[in-house]
């Protein structure tokens, strides 16, 4: 049986065809509260990662987000999220990733780590993983402006996922965010508290995203919310 490994670094290349979409549509409580298509455009080098999404009838979500490929590699060059209300315009979030230095903790000046993944890009480059049972590792889970935070990510195992485009044979993920930096016994606290944040990705490559549950707060009673696969092209 194949030992359990820790890996980091920048993600593996998945191997994304051009022009590969997916629609996805997310409910809590078994009510669906919003639908998106997520659309691949891959170049030699680089991958453009396009998201638009309608959430509650009212917010509407546009993402574009560049990652960046080189020696068998992703990571991400550049991202760009502009929200609305009702056609009016609410937030624009912009960030670049490379050749840049970031306030972080303890008023360093610091590059961004190779394995930077935007929240909303994680369904492109956490298809990077090294999907076998047992693998574990971490990457930095950028939030806004220079706000990053661990990720750790454990590959459980192998079983068949149903979602709205099919029945496929999937690898199941846990994440959860890594409180070790600041000290073991949070950590132990916060993952005995904190709900599971399940992802299953296709077995065969390129992996593509089937379905995520996550917590939509922080308690136990807080109700779980799911993303899930409509449409596969």
């Amino acid at each position: 049986m194949r030992q359990a490994v820790a890996i980091d670094g920048p993600f593996t290349d998945p191997g994304i065809p051009d022009g590969e979409t997916s629609v996805y549509r997310g409910s809590v409580k078994g009510e669906i509260v919003g639908e998106g298509t997520l659309r691949v455009e891959a170049a030699a080098d680089a991958y453009v990662q396009r998201i638009d999404m309608l959430a509650l009838e009212e917010l509407d979500y546009a993402l574009e987000l560049r990652f960046a490929r080189r020696d068998g590699f992703i990571h991400a060059e550049h991202y760009a999220l502009r929200t609305h209300y009702r056609g009016e315009p609410v937030a624009v979030e912009e960030g670049w990733f490379r050749n840049v230095r970031v306030l972080h903790w303890g008023a360093e000046l610091i590059s961004y780590p190779r394995d930077i993944a935007p929240l909303l890009g994680c369904a492109v480059a956490l298809r990077g993983l090294d999907f076998a049972k047992g693998t574990r590792r971490t990457c930095s889970l950028w939030l806004a402006n220079t706000v990053f935070w661990d990720l750790e990510l454990r590959v459980e195992r192998r079983e068949d996922v149903e979602v709205p485009a099919g029945r496929y044979p999937a690898w199941r993920v846990r994440a959860r965010p890594s409180f070790e930096q600041i000290g073991s016994a949070l950590d132990k606290i916060v993952g005995a508290l904190l709900p599971p944040f399940v992802l299953h990705f296709e077995a065969s490559a390129p992996h593509r995203l089937l379905r995520f549950e996550f917590p939509t707060g922080p308690f136990r009673w807080n109700p779980r919310g799911v993303i899930e696969a409509v449409a596969l092209d």
